[in-house]
């Protein structure tokens, strides 16, 4: 009896070695000064940011779905590896995110396969990010979502949420005025809602959150880090690397006419884009409180912080 307890007691203390090592090693792989950066900012990861990422087994690779950074082209070239027998190339937004919705959805991981995933995988897994510039995608998903008005959008309740940031910025109305006299969500409501949202500490919607926390940056040591402004080179590296896996299946992405809209934004550089967000707030304060949201993802992905 005494030997058998003498054994567990062993036994306990060799798994207990091998799961701190373990752990050792591979909070070892990621960059000690971004392991630094996490920690001197108390940067967490989003509520379940696991069923934001994506897992490809055939192709070996792992990715954070970020809204407004080439999500949508990125799902087109993947449906066409996962369904080869069906041209999925050239699907419209509809059909790429309600329609074969479901077909799609089985890559998403759990708690449950995320950590398995994590655990149990080879080395070989290639875990890649796109991002883009904060401000760039509130900008886009703004134009995208609520100046061209897309069926698929409506369907997906944007028409909603946009009445809903109405009622909630404009006290004063009601859902019957705003619908009776066709009020649209303006720019400058549309930014002082997002910082009326991290002020009260809301949940943000994912095609404006900030990206380290979503994709758990802090805590997955990726391996690629994608960037649309640069993305005519960066597509070459990404592309090379998912056609090692795609069994002569030659992947590559659509073109981008593909969701031409009918309704363009202006095109605006980094640095009118910021000016542009300065002097559609009005307020310095609440240009202060978005530019410390995103600030992660400024410094993190080396994109300029605007001055205050």
């Amino acid at each position: 009896m005494l030997r058998h307890r003498r054994f567990l007691l062993i036994l306990n203390l060799s798994l207990s070695c091998f799961l701190i090592i373990f752990l050792i090693l591979q909070s070892n792989e990621q960059n000690p000064a971004l392991i630094n950066y996490c920690l001197i900012n108390n940067i967490t990861s989003s509520k379940e940011f696991y069923t934001n990422l994506v897992y490809i087994p055939t192709l070996n690779i792992l990715f954070c779905d970020v809204p407004k950074a080439a999500s949508t082209n990125l799902r087109r070239l993947l449906y066409r590896y996962l369904n080869p027998s069906n041209s999925f190339t050239n699907l419209d937004r509809k059909q790429i995110w309600l329609d074969h919705k479901d077909f799609f959805k089985k890559y998403y991981l759990t708690k449950t396969n995320f950590e398995f995933i994590l655990n149990n995988s080879n080395r070989n897994l290639f875990k890649f990010l796109l991002v883009r510039h904060p401000f760039q995608r509130i900008y886009s998903v703004y134009y995208d979502k609520f100046v061209n008005n897309h069926i698929e959008d409506t369907l997906s309740g944007w028409k909603q949420l946009e009445e809903d940031i109405l009622l909630q910025m404009n006290t004063n109305q009601t859902l019957l005025t705003i619908r009776r006299n066709d009020i649209k969500l303006d720019f400058r409501t549309f930014l002082l809602y997002i910082i009326d949202s991290i002020k009260r500490n809301q949940l943000i919607n994912s095609h404006w959150e900030q990206i380290v926390q979503r994709c758990a940056f802090c805590s997955i040591n990726y391996n690629f880090i994608g960037k649309i402004e640069n993305f005519h080179q960066d597509k070459k590296f990404l592309l090379k690397k998912l056609n090692q896996n795609s069994n002569k299946i030659i992947l590559k992405f659509p073109s981008k006419e593909i969701d031409k809209q009918p309704k363009k934004q202006i095109l605006l550089y980094d640095s009118q884009l910021i000016q542009f967000f300065r002097d559609t707030i009005q307020n310095d304060d609440g240009f202060e409180i978005l530019i410390d949201y995103y600030k992660p993802d400024f410094q993190l992905f080396n994109y300029e912080i605007p001055n205050l």
